[in-house]
């Protein structure tokens, strides 16, 4: 049982808090932590005094918590129910329990009744001034919109993913059950520990299952099995996206500084205890932006290689809701997913989209905002966010600060030197596809036909030359090639005014260029 859990209830529980309020759907195990947390199994309380704790849900109504039978023939509405517990004088109780919890679970569609609404507020009402009442709300849901007037009254009681010491625990009671815990090979646990995190309890233990009925055992053979149902289970969630990735910083032509850099944070990354001692802080992350199609998605995800890490995408749209506080609920779950499988990459594509508006009237997204300030800049876990975007010009200037990002980027068009990189990045791909074998090329001309291409167009060509080689059973040539580049229209010549804003927005900004390392601009400031 995660003892945070359980410490950071009874802080709210002796600060006097009127309703408490947990949003998660595993309604098993936040029974367990309740029943420790309030008096264990007997439900008495630190100083000796019987507790008494009552549950209600739209199925069996009023319900005795620990035993989940119901103690009336027809379910009493919530409002009635809540009636009875105000109007209750727990100081000439018959079984002398002088603290009571009422546990309020799915109770979403009851608080469109201005009664629930009004009788919330007067329980709470009366917990703050009544020293003789001592009834505290615990309401349980997977997602809770609290009306305005009972939100000020609550507070929120995060339930982390499984700690190391629960999966754990998980993992030998499954061993144990299926009488396997002495063939285990304890080498195994730190892989398997490493491969469950970032999901439930709940989900956890329906992987092990499906892993001990597919061979009758665990080990770290089971890991490739465990990711595929955990990405399948992250992506359920609609929160974060679970991304594979084989590619590599070398499979990206140019962004030289930019690679380097990397190479540096993974050395930092992959021996964090150690360089914790030397006085190294937890990499936070970087920010790259730049032209459309020059490497920034393909950076994020060469990130996650090199630093043999899970690369979850995070795509701000969705996290937003139609109900009030849900936006904000969906923001706090995709970085607690995050932070459960950490280490990992975060990768938040075309953050400009989410946060540009910031500041505005518009209350859910400047929550929503200072929220991921905040855990920007307090964080420790090793979750390394690699943010970009294709336009920083209307972000805020606290987000692109330093405390947020260790460092911000730049990923202008390619120049000569890389354009020559990006077409043997690619022609490379080729030949190690093909085992017939493949001619030199120099492509000093493509170089030069090629001018105002990013990475994508020279993908795109060296994509299209390929396909014109097979069809024609030719073999590939430099003029191929330069007749292609010819017949393309490139982004500078589809977009050149766009283009040419975002060089000048570039120019006029401080950030460090992805090719050389130098500031474009070291008199502004960020």
């Amino acid at each position: 049982m995660n003892s945070k859990i359980i410490d950071e209830f009874r802080k709210l529980r002796d600060v006097n808090t009127p309703i408490i309020v947990i949003e998660d759907f595993d309604y098993a195990r936040i029974d367990d932590i309740l029943v420790q947390a309030i008096g264990g199994k007997d439900l008495i309380n630190r100083k000796g005094g019987r507790v008494r704790v009552e549950e209600w849900n739209p199925a069996t109504g009023r319900t005795d918590f620990l035993y989940k039978q119901r103690t009336q023939t027809q379910p009493q509405p919530l409002a009635d129910y809540l009636s009875s517990r105000y109007e209750d004088e727990l100081w000439n109780r018959e079984d002398g329990s002088k603290e009571e919890y009422l546990v309020l679970k799915d109770i979403n569609r009851s608080l469109d009744d201005p009664r629930v609404i009004t009788l919330l507020q007067l329980i709470a009402q009366r917990k703050l001034y009544d020293r003789k009442y001592n009834t505290t709300l615990i309401i349980e849901s997977p997602y809770i919109k609290l009306p305005e007037e009972v939100l000020k009254y609550a507070s929120y009681l995060d339930i982390p993913f499984p700690d190391d010491n629960e999966i754990d625990e998980l993992i030998n009671s499954h061993l144990e059950v299926n009488h396997y815990k002495d063939a285990f090979n304890k080498d195994d646990l730190p892989k398997l520990r490493d491969s469950l995190k970032g999901l439930s309890r709940f989900d956890i233990d329906r992987v092990l299952d499906m892993a001990m009925s597919i061979n009758g055992t665990l080990s770290a053979g089971d890991n490739d099995m465990i990711r595929k149902q955990k990405k399948a289970m992250v992506k359920k969630s609609g929160l974060v996206e679970y991304v594979d990735t084989i590619i590599e910083l070398d499979d990206i032509g140019g962004l030289d500084h930019l690679k380097k850099y990397l190479k540096n944070k993974a050395t930092v990354f992959s021996s964090l205890s150690e360089a914790k001692k030397k006085g190294v802080k937890t990499p936070k992350g970087i920010f790259i932006v730049g032209m459309p199609g020059c490497g920034k998605s393909l950076c994020a995800k060469a990130v996650a290689t090199t630093f043999n890490a899970p690369l979850l995408k995070l795509d701000m749209g969705s996290m937003m809701g139609k109900y009030v506080g849900e936006s904000e609920a969906n923001l706090r779950n995709a970085i607690k997913i995050a932070e459960a499988t950490a280490p990992c990459v975060l990768w938040i594509d075309e953050i400009e989209k989410a946060f540009s508006g910031t500041g505005g009237h518009n209350d859910v997204l400047t929550r929503m905002f200072g929220y991921f300030l905040s855990w920007m800049q307090e964080k420790t876990s090793p979750v390394y966010v690699v943010a970009t975007a294709n336009n920083a010009d209307n972000l805020p200037p606290e987000l692109k600060r330093k405390g947020r990002f260790d460092e911000i980027f730049c990923v202008n068009l390619p120049n000569e030197k890389e354009r020559k990189a990006i077409f043997e990045v690619h022609y490379g791909r080729l030949q190690k596809l093909d085992d017939s074998p493949y001619n030199n090329i120099d492509f000093d001309g493509a170089v030069i036909k090629s001018k105002g291409f990013n990475g994508a167009d020279i993908e795109s060509v060296i994509n299209e030359a390929a396909e014109t080689c097979f069809v024609g059973k030719k073999k590939l040539t430099k003029e191929i090639i330069e007749e292609i580049i010819d017949k393309t229209t490139s982004i500078s010549r589809s977009c050149g005014e766009q283009i040419k804003t975002m060089k000048e927005m570039f120019a006029s900004s401080c950030f460090v260029d992805a090719t050389t390392g130098k500031l474009t601009n070291t008199n502004k400031k960020n």
